[in-house]
């Protein structure tokens, strides 16, 4: 499993999300797409799908909006971290 080979910090978790979601980060400006993956991405599925570890989301009403089932877990990831992966494929296609 892939949770027993990572070191997560105790106000940390790790969520699978589609990598089509990536795409959405475009309504806020941020546009590429993972050629690479490095932290927050711990891991990517053999589906292309990633695994992603961030701070745990346990504000109540937050996770309310989320309408999440409760088997369930959500992440804060900072964009600059999610920005960086993109931008170096970015850089990456810019440099070819």
């Amino acid at each position: 499993m892939i949770l027993s080979k990572l070191d997560i910090p105790e106000d940390e978790t790790c969520v699978e999300i589609y990598a089509r979601l990536l795409a959405h980060l475009s309504d806020n400006g941020v546009t590429g797409v993972v050629t690479t993956w490095a932290p927050p991405i711990v891991h990517v599925l053999e589906n292309g799908d990633f695994v992603v570890q961030g701070e745990r989301v346990t504000d109540p009403k937050v996770r309310a909006q989320m309408a999440m089932p409760d088997n369930e877990d959500c992440v804060e990831v900072p964009m600059e971290a999610l920005r960086a992966l993109l931008e170096e494929a970015d850089h990456e296609a810019d440099d070819a």
